[in-house]
């Protein structure tokens, strides 16, 4: 009768360990994810000068057959999304983020972006969730698509994802890949690549027909 008990006993304290151990895994964001302070000014300075570039870069005159390339980091994206999106968002797009995101960020791989973020979830304490999306340039438009899901540090499959938002599409697109400027001119974006650390947009100004 030992042995059973002894087995029994054994058996339970490992799912208690694995239980444990995946609990602790899903507090713990990714290395590459650190939270910021919005208030900073040297991060509100720092997205205030790469807004001012991105846009004088769009707005410069160019000929229309000038195809140009512009370089934007992590580091910059995450400064803008600290200290900028919330205005953004309530001045530009009549929204708010929801209460329940805290600090997104995002991070760039050869592989794709990732977007990350501490989601309240089921009114507990915020825990860390990223998405990679891989995201290219097909006829005019931008399309995205899930690759990989992680809280914490813990792998989620990506059907997960699908079965949550069951009318998200294998490939989903997003907008036309098309920035309207003030004097009438558009910025055709032609392809995005990624780089460990920034992605480059490769573009086209298009004069007013």
């Amino acid at each position: 009768m030992k042995k059973p008990i002894v087995i029994l006993i054994c058996g339970t304290a490992v799912i208690v360990s694995i239980v444990g151990v995946a609990s602790w895994l899903s507090w713990q964001p990714q290395s590459w994810y650190v939270p910021t302070n919005a208030q900073s000014q040297e991060l509100s300075d720092l997205a205030e000068r790469a807004e001012y570039r991105l846009n004088e870069e769009f707005h410069k005159i160019r000929p229309q057959i000038e195809v140009w390339k512009i370089r934007i980091t992590d580091e910059i994206m995450n400064a803008w999304l600290a200290t900028r999106l919330d205005g953004w968002l309530t001045h530009d797009q009549e929204m708010e983020l929801p209460p329940e995101v805290h600090n997104p960020q995002t991070h760039t791989t050869i592989e794709g972006i990732w977007l990350a973020a501490m989601i309240e979830i089921d009114e507990s304490d915020p825990r860390p969730i990223a998405i990679l999306l891989k995201v290219w340039i097909q006829n005019g438009k931008f399309f995205t698509k899930p690759e990989a899901i992680r809280l914490g540090k813990i792998p989620i499959p990506v059907s997960v994802l699908e079965n949550v938002l069951p009318e998200l599409e294998q490939n989903t697109f997003g907008m036309e890949a098309i920035a309207p400027l003030m004097d009438d001119r558009e910025v055709e974006i032609l392809s995005i690549e990624f780089e460990d650390g920034a992605i480059v947009l490769t573009c086209q100004t298009l004069l007013p027909e």
